[in-house]
């Protein structure tokens, strides 16, 4: 089975938050602060990156009902015709 590339990068994402807060809790306890524009930076480019791909899922998923309504009401019309 082959993975697509949202799954990966969404794969990815997850790996890169758990490293990111456990390297962001080892800083802490080392040092008592932590940088927060770097986790602000961090976790907004993670949520835009997961948004943007929302956004393109939903896109293609509105296309694809959009095609089957198109395919349904076709074979509508060509059942149609037989009946008449």
């Amino acid at each position: 089975m082959t993975r697509k590339t949202m799954d990966t990068i969404l794969i990815l994402i997850g790996i890169s938050v758990f490293i990111f807060t456990i390297v962001m809790i080892w800083l802490y306890l080392m040092t008592g602060s932590i940088p927060d524009t770097l986790c602000t930076c961090f976790f907004v480019a993670c949520t835009g990156e997961c948004g943007f791909m929302g956004w393109i899922k939903t896109a293609k998923t509105r296309f694809q009902d959009h095609e089957w309504q198109e395919q349904y009401e076709e074979k509508q019309r060509e059942l149609m015709k037989v009946q008449q």
